[in-house]
C-alpha cells in the first residue's frame, strides 16, 4: 500500500521539531506518516495533525491518526490506525468513513 510508512515519536527526534523531520522524511521518500503521540492531550494532537496535515498535503502524503477516530474526523485525515485492544472494528467501520485508510494492527494468538 505504502513504500515507506513513518510513524512518529516526537521524544525520538533529538530536539529537532516534528514538523521538522517529517518534512525532511516525506522529502527523502516517505509515502505515508501515522502521527502516534501517546503523550499528547487532546489539543496538542489536533495542533500537531492539522500542522502536518499542512506540511504533507502539497506532496500528496496521507495522515493516518492512531488511535483517536475523533481527531482523525475532527482534522479531516486521510486514515486512522486501530489496535486490537481499541474499538472493536464492528462499531469501528461505522463511524469511519469508506473513503478513509484503514490500519489496523492485530496481533496473532
Amino acid at each position: 500500500m505504502f513504500n515507506l510508512y513513518l510513524v512518529t515519536d516526537e521524544k525520538l527526534c533529538l530536539g529537532k521539531p516534528l514538523a521538522e523531520v517529517v518534512e525532511q522524511a516525506v522529502s527523502g521518500g516517505v509515502t505515508a506518516v501515522q502521527l502516534r503521540e501517546k503523550d499528547l492531550n487532546t489539543r496538542d494532537f489536533i495542533r500537531r495533525a492539522v500542522q502536518l496535515k499542512k506540511i504533507l498535503s502539497p506532496y500528496h502524503v496521507p495522515l493516518i491518526i492512531n488511535d483517536r477516530i475523533d481527531i482523525a474526523l475532527a482534522v479531516n485525515a486521510e486514515g486512522i490506525h486501530v489496535g486490537q485492544n481499541d474499538m472493536p472494528y464492528e462499531y469501528f467501520k461505522k463511524i469511519i468513513p469508506d473513503q478513509m485508510i484503514r490500519m489496523l494492527h492485530l496481533t496473532a494468538p
